[in-house]
This record gives C-alpha cells, sequence and structure tokens, in this order.
C-alpha cells in the first residue's frame, strides 16, 4: 500500500477511520471503457478483513456490477483533518443480500458515535417494521463492495460545496442551490480513477473550469465524470447530478463540457413513492435475472407481522 503526503496512513490507521466514521457520504467511482461513473454511498470498515464496505440495494446494482467487471475503484472519503482518497480493489459479495445486510449492521453498531452512525442505525430499525418491511424490504437487502486500499492520498483541498447554475448540465438556480458537494472524477493512464473536491464554480461559456490536484493530469478528450449532491443528517432527505463529458482546454484552463446528465432526489412525497414502486420494479428484474423469485410481500413481514 502507497500512502501519499501522509506518513503510516493505511485503511487500520487512526486518521483513516476517523474519516470513514465522519464520512456520512463518501464518493465512489467505478470505471468503464476508461469512462468513470461517481456515485455518493456510506462506507464503513471492516477489520477483519481490513477493507472499506460500501454497499448497494439490488435495485441499484450497476455499481456492483462495474466494480465486479473492473475492480479497481476509488472512494474519496470527508474526514476531521480533510478528505482522503482511496484507491483499492473491489470484491462483490451479493451471494446472501439478507447476510450481508446483518453484517453492514454490526460494523455500524461498531463504529464511534457520530452522525453517521446515528442515521444508520435509526434506518435499519425503520427497516424492521411493519411499514419498512412492506414498503422498502427490498431496500434492506444489501449487495456489499469491499475495497482492498493499494494507495491512500491525502488531498489539501476540501472544495467550497458552492454550486450555480450551470444550463448545459441542466442544472437551475433552485436546484444548484440545494447542493453542498462537487467533486471531479478522471481516470488516470493506469485505469485508476481519481476524484477530487472542486474548489470553486466557474463556468468558461458551457463548460465548468476545474483545478486538478498537481498528480491528476487531465487531456483534451478524456472522459470525465462530475457529481453534486446533498443530504439532510437523518439521509432522509437527499439528492444529486451525476454529469458525464469530456474534458476540453478553454483560454488554458481544462473544464467539463456535459454530455449526458442524470438527477435523482428524495424530497417529496411523490419523490418517495416513485422511489418505493421503482424500486420493487427494478428488485423484481434483478431477481428473475439471477433465476430466483422476488415476493413483492416479503417473508420476513409474514413471520413477524401476520395479518
Amino acid at each position: 500500500m502507497t500512502s501519499v503526503d501522509g506518513a503510516g496512513d493505511d485503511a487500520s490507521s487512526a486518521s483513516v477511520r476517523a474519516a470513514i466514521a465522519a464520512s456520512t457520504t463518501a464518493e465512489f467511482t467505478t470505471v468503464r471503457d476508461g469512462r468513470p461513473a461517481t456515485v455518493p454511498v456510506t462506507p464503513t470498515y471492516d477489520p477483519a478483513s481490513e477493507c472499506v464496505v460500501v454497499s448497494c440495494a439490488p435495485a441499484f446494482a450497476e455499481k456492483a456490477a462495474r466494480a465486479a467487471a473492473t475492480p479497481t475503484v476509488g472512494l474519496l472519503l470527508h474526514g476531521p483533518d480533510g478528505p482522503r482518497h482511496v484507491t483499492g480493489t473491489a470484491t462483490v459479495r451479493d451471494d446472501d443480500l439478507e447476510a450481508n445486510a446483518h453484517r453492514l449492521r454490526r460494523l455500524f453498531e461498531a463504529e464511534p458515535p457520530s452522525e453517521k452512525r446515528t442515521a444508520m442505525l435509526d434506518a435499519a430499525s425503520v427497516l424492521q417494521s411493519r411499514l419498512g418491511l412492506l414498503l422498502l424490504d427490498w431496500y434492506g437487502l444489501r449487495i456489499l463492495i469491499e475495497i482492498a486500499p493499494e494507495r491512500i492520498d491525502r488531498l489539501d483541498r476540501t472544495g467550497t460545496g458552492r454550486v450555480e447554475a450551470w444550463p448545459a448540465a441542466d442544472v437551475d438556480a433552485g436546484e444548484a442551490a440545494r447542493y453542498d458537494r462537487l467533486v471531479a472524477t478522471a481516470v488516470d493512464a493506469d485505469g485508476r480513477p481519481r476524484t477530487w473536491p472542486v474548489d470553486g464554480f466557474d463556468l468558461h461559456e458551457d463548460a465548468l473550469a476545474l483545478s486538478p490536484p498537481p498528480a491528476v493530469s487531465l487531456d483534451d478528450g478524456q472522459p470525465i465524470c462530475v457529481l453534486c449532491h446533498w443530504h439532510s443528517a437523518a439521509l432522509d432527505d437527499l439528492g444529486q447530478r451525476v454529469v458525464r463529458g469530456r474534458v476540453r482546454t478553454v483560454g488554458g484552463v481544462p473544464c467539463v463540457v456535459p454530455g449526458s446528465t442524470t438527477r435523482w432526489r428524495n424530497v417529496t412525497a411523490l419523490d418517495a413513492l416513485r422511489f418505493v414502486v421503482d424500486g420493487k420494479r427494478r428488485t423484481r428484474r434483478y431477481f428473475r435475472a439471477r433465476g430466483e423469485t422476488y415476493r413483492i410481500v416479503p417473508r420476513a413481514l409474514l413471520r413477524r407481522h401476520p395479518f
């Protein structure tokens, strides 16, 4: 394992463990055909395997599928003494999704008291309630992604969190005002993703200007991904915008020219309804692809709360 600008840093060090515990959300990147895709996740640490662990519901299994296909991944953590970027090899665990959920809860229970730990354990309790089992049983199932760190970099920036209207990415002023974190991701010549906080928001025509860390080189035409996101302390009110594009140098400054853009949020009652309906539909499709059956009314609900 290599530590850059942080002698002694590894996944089990106190500083990195503190960064994991402090990161209610971190930015997780997978790579396909040289193109990065970055999404927010909630990380934890497993001392038995010495891996950082992130997860997803089967309805959102694409991030796990990408990690399984190309195991070199990245994770940007936000610690009390600044961000750290972890580059490592991913192993996907999807044999027993219920056992994975129990393991994940034990890992969060073992973390020191924090806003994140409270949010995750409260969410787990809601998922085990009668209403939670009826509506969100699919979300309680977990695919785990273990990240074995190979390199940990300390970054000297935290990002301003300021996002403004970006018409070329379909972001208006109202949406932009909600976001409090902005990161960019590029892939180096060895296929390793690198994510960094964007320090400012400056548009050159339709393109977002970037100031990457010294170790990151950006070339014209290179694929790049920008993630804007925000969340409440309890993680019950959140949203994100993923912008995929290419690098273009404008006036000597590397910029992001948007290609495609995707928004997701959970704010209104209609958002929540769509989340539940779409989640069940996607979960049914996931299990069908595995040759298994997904029950809309889960067995766990019938066992614990018989009608």
